[in-house]
């Protein structure tokens, strides 16, 4: 369900004036979940009618929309939503866990998206620590090689806490997704929202192993962004 919307950012779309709209609702449990109250579906602080008004009136200072959550895919008035907003003019970059891959086909085989941002939350063989079915892992798999094929722009990201994965973790996270557009380093911040301080703690990432990182798997994935 449609949640609420940020009029304006630089940050979310990248090279794009966009409007960011938050759909609440989510499948998977991440610990370091910094919105971690959009897990559960919640009442609307907007109207769809009333941010596609907005979308309308402000198409002339946007260049596009990112729609993130939550989990969007897991809206059912997913496509409709995205058509009107395509309807206006505007470039849609769709946030997601990649855990329903079919959804991601169906909009990219009709045209709907023009880039994807995909969380790789783990190595697959860590993501039992993140989801609740085990079926959501295969379909990670399948939005892997999806978004991979789709000729559209992409990135895959990963939020990086040292309480949680290791350097040979994001080693296994790049032969998995070697070869990919983009692969964006989320350094792990903490803030009240986050869904498991327990788990995550509260220290901020060290920069130097995001570096470390990055050394590591550049042959992998020549395009590698630390962000944030």
């Amino acid at each position: 369900m449609i949640y609420d919307l940020m009029p304006v950012t630089l940050a979310d779309y990248p090279g794009k004036v966009a409007a960011t709209v938050f759909v609440s609702g989510c499948n998977f449990r991440c610990p370091y979940c910094h919105n971690s109250s959009l897990i559960k579906v919640q009442p609307p602080l907007r109207a769809v009618n009333d941010i596609l008004a907005y979308l309308s009136h402000r198409r002339h200072l946007l260049d596009g929309i990112c729609i993130t959550g939550g989990e969007p895919t897991l809206w059912d008035s997913l496509e409709g939503f995205v058509v009107s907003v395509k309807d206006e003019g505007l470039a849609v970059k769709l946030d997601t866990n990649g855990s329903r891959p079919d959804v991601l086909a169906d909009l990219l085989n009709k045209g709907f998206l023009d880039y994807i941002a995909m969380d790789i939350k783990a190595p697959l063989t860590k993501y039992g620590d993140f989801v609740v079915r085990q079926e959501d892992i295969f379909n990670v798999k399948r939005s892997i090689n999806i978004i991979m094929e789709s000729g559209i722009e992409y990135e895959f990201r990963t939020t990086v806490n040292q309480n949680l994965m290791g350097m040979e973790d994001f080693v296994d996270i790049a032969n998995c997704i070697a070869g990919a557009h983009k692969y964006v380093l989320q350094p792990y911040k903490y803030s009240d929202g986050v869904l498991n301080e327990h788990i995550c703690g509260t220290k901020p990432c060290d920069p130097g192993f995001l570096k470390r990182i990055k050394a590591d798997i550049i042959d992998l994935l020549p395009s590698i962004v630390i962000r944030g």
